[in-house]
């Protein structure tokens, strides 16, 4: 099984049903990074209500965009409404061509595929075990002065949860005008602790931000994401892209999910309750360290001299059917790392009871 154990992404379902020979609604999923409260109740009604806009050409999305910007405390201009934050990660590249990228690691495996297709090697700045995963502010400046022209970080960070301050990211953005920034923001309102987003003012012309809808609602298969960018930057990816990414029934969804901080707080407490109560369980644990996370996710590390994550993974979807992200491509972690998306309080309990028996096995 460890020789097959390979995906590119969490919730590949249909893939790991066929490693195991099941139906996919049969097995738990703790590979994806989703809210564990979501989706809100009324999302499947407001969607059935938008049925017939199905039928009609995608509008420019103007009606999702207002709301969007004086959320953010941005001109609409700024905006610009894209299938899921991937799009942009991919496609942003195309657009502005860099020639000395940085990817701020270990981190979220997309930022480096979507440089490769342009033939690009990317350059990895990396946080280190031994130094709390936190990348120290003398390698941050050695790294940009070195002649990088773009660098990808997540804010905070996935899949560790570390968050570089904003003043911080604000001083290197100011400080190195001839660097583009990409600064992914898709996991910041999951956090189970509110963290600050970075909106800068002015806007600088040499940064982007992005936002998904994916992870703090919990509906991947919307694809819905946005971008914040300055307007002449926004506007020049606008002429980019490819006409019509993002569906009706997508903006529908996303004007309703946007009425729902309410609940969105509401499940902010439920999981920061549920995450200390896991990390509790997972502390038991003599076989595995457990890293502290600013959101609902825990990134593992196997301490055995000779433990393989994806051969142990493998092992517990085919006994348990608990599917779960091996790290072992990420640069900066590699085979003894796997990461934990939590899920309800029974299936947690449930994972946290096959990882029991794993090791006493």
């Amino acid at each position: 099984m460890s020789a097959s154990f390979s995906f590119e992404h969490g919730g590949d379902l249909e893939k790991a049903a066929q490693l195991v020979g099941c139906s996919p609604p049969e097995l738990l999923d703790f590979s994806n990074l989703l809210n564990p409260s979501g989706p809100p109740p009324g999302l499947v009604e407001a969607l059935q209500a938008a049925v017939p806009s199905a039928f009609l050409h995608p509008s420019s999305g103007g009606d999702l965009k207002a709301p969007l910007a004086e959320n953010m405390g941005v001109d609409p201009a700024q905006v610009t409404l894209g299938a899921g934050s991937t799009e942009f990660i991919h496609f942003l590249p195309l657009m502005l061509r860099p020639k000395k990228p940085v990817i701020a690691g270990p981190t979220y495996g997309d930022y480096a595929p979507a440089l490769r297709r342009l033939g690009l090697e990317p350059e990895w700045l990396l946080a280190r075990e031994e130094g709390g995963w936190v990348i120290p502010p003398e390698e941050w400046e050695d790294c940009l002065k070195k002649g990088a022209d773009w660098v990808v970080l997540a804010r905070p960070n996935n899949p560790l949860g570390g968050c570089l301050p904003g003043a911080f990211l604000s001083d290197l953005i100011q400080g190195h005008p001839k660097t583009f920034f990409v600064v992914d923001e898709t996991c910041r309102e999951i956090a189970t602790e509110p963290l600050e987003p970075f909106i800068p003012r002015p806007w600088p012309g040499n940064l982007v931000v992005l936002r998904s809808f994916s992870k703090t609602y919990a509906v991947p298969g919307l694809r819905l994401g946005f971008m914040v960018a300055a307007p002449e930057v926004a506007r020049h990816f606008r002429e980019f892209q490819m006409p019509w990414t993002l569906s009706p029934l997508a903006q529908s969804a996303g004007l309703f999910l946007l009425g729902q901080q309410a609940w969105l707080d509401q499940s902010r407490a439920r999981n920061r309750l549920e995450k200390e109560r896991v990390q509790a369980g997972l502390s038991k644990l003599r076989g595995f360290r457990a890293y502290p996370s600013t959101f609902p996710v825990f990134t593992v590390k196997g301490l055995g001299p000779d433990f393989s994550s994806p051969a142990f993974l493998g092992k517990l979807l085919v006994e348990s059917k608990i599917l779960i992200r091996s790290l072992d491509r990420h640069s900066g972690l590699g085979e003894p790392f796997f990461r934990i998306g939590l899920c309800s309080p029974g299936e947690n309990d449930r994972l946290l009871s096959a990882l029991r028996r794993a090791e006493e096995s």
